[in-house]
């Protein structure tokens, strides 16, 4: 299901839930989940949150194949992978207003492998090895570094669903590093050198732009509401990318080197798009302190955030080799609120 759809998926969910949970006239108006207790109209609340994330990874490197010899071609993947990240925030309800201010920071790495051996049948992707190798590796490894300072006002629609548009500013880091590694024959040097070669190819984009969106949530009684969010951000900013290609021969220390294609650094316009969609518990600790719980589901991507191409590092063109930063999956969530 492309991003597209799940991220339309969600909200079609939040606004089902809305109308089939709205409260008649005379209900009393619950407040957002989490300050119940904390009389939001005379006290400041702070918030502290944190979250662990269990993400996927939306690319995949294909470093190789086999079966080239036999007509029977297989692609060999690196990527996809699932791995732990966290989030980490802090915020501030200002008294009176049902304003609030608040500040999070965003980690991924996603560092996946994949190795093959198949004697004579293994044929690299890479652009310059020089004949079928005896064993190959791939990595795929991505990190996100991620930076929101955000201001929002909470708004009750109707007797049971409160808005919370904003809007502020994210900072986003993005790194990509492809890795290939092979060892085996090769026509230069001959067969009995024992040829390994390395190709690392690196895109690395940092920028700074504004974000909006808003976070809705559907109070359910006895604790329980739905929580959602959908957001965007433009982050303007530069990306650099580069092709290295390292080899060497253990059996002759003559055939030995390597080479690195840089591209020029170039300012972008990346695009970014997020929804979740989550179950969330409140419990009041006492009158000055309460405590949420959520548990939900995450897409999020950056568009055209990437360049990581082995052709176009060595072979200039102008085919556009821009790639997505995506992630998605599932998040747990705590939060104290605190008068």
């Amino acid at each position: 299901m492309s991003f597209r759809l799940k991220a339309g998926f969600i909200l079609v969910t939040l606004g089902l839930s809305a109308i089939a949970l709205a409260g008649e006239p005379g209900n009393n108006i619950v407040v957002p989940s989490g300050i119940t207790v904390l009389a939001p109209d005379s006290e400041g609340v702070w918030s502290f949150g944190a979250e662990a994330l269990y993400m996927q990874q939306g690319s995949n490197f294909q470093y190789a194949s086999t079966g080239f010899e036999t007509l029977e071609q297989h692609n060999l993947t690196a990527g996809n992978q699932w791995d732990w990240g966290g989030e980490a925030d802090v915020s501030y309800l200002f008294p009176g207003s049902r304003r609030d201010v608040r500040l999070a920071y965003t980690y991924l790495n996603f560092n996946s492998k994949d190795s093959v051996s198949s004697p004579g049948n293994v044929t690299p992707f890479a652009y310059d090895f020089p004949a079928d190798v005896n064993s190959g590796e791939g990595h795929d490894k991505e990190t996100l570094n991620q930076v929101d300072l955000v201001f929002g006002q909470w708004m009750n629609v109707g007797n049971r669903v409160d808005l919370h548009p904003f809007m502020g500013l994210r900072y986003a880091n993005l790194r990509a590093k492809n890795t290939d590694t092979f060892n085996g024959l090769g026509a230069t040097p001959p067969a009995s050198t024992g040829l390994y070669e390395t190709d690392d190819n690196t895109s690395n984009f940092q920028g700074v732009g504004p974000r909006a969106g808003f976070d809705t949530n559907v109070n359910l009684g006895y604790g329980f509401s739905i929580v959602g969010t959908f957001a965007g951000a433009l982050v303007v900013g530069n990306l650099d990318s580069k092709m290295s290609y390292n080899y060497y021969a253990p059996a002759t220390s003559a055939f030995s080197g390597g080479f690195d294609y840089p591209n020029d650094s170039s300012t972008l316009v990346v695009p970014e798009l997020d929804a979740d969609l989550g179950l969330n518990y409140a419990y009041a600790i006492n009158e000055k302190t309460s405590m949420d719980v959520s548990v939900g589901y995450q897409v999020v991507n950056y568009f055209n955030a990437e360049e990581l191409n082995f052709s176009d590092a060595t072979y200039p063109n102008s085919v556009n080799t821009l790639t997505d930063f995506s992630y998605q999956g599932v998040y747990l969530r705590l939060q104290v609120n605190v008068a």
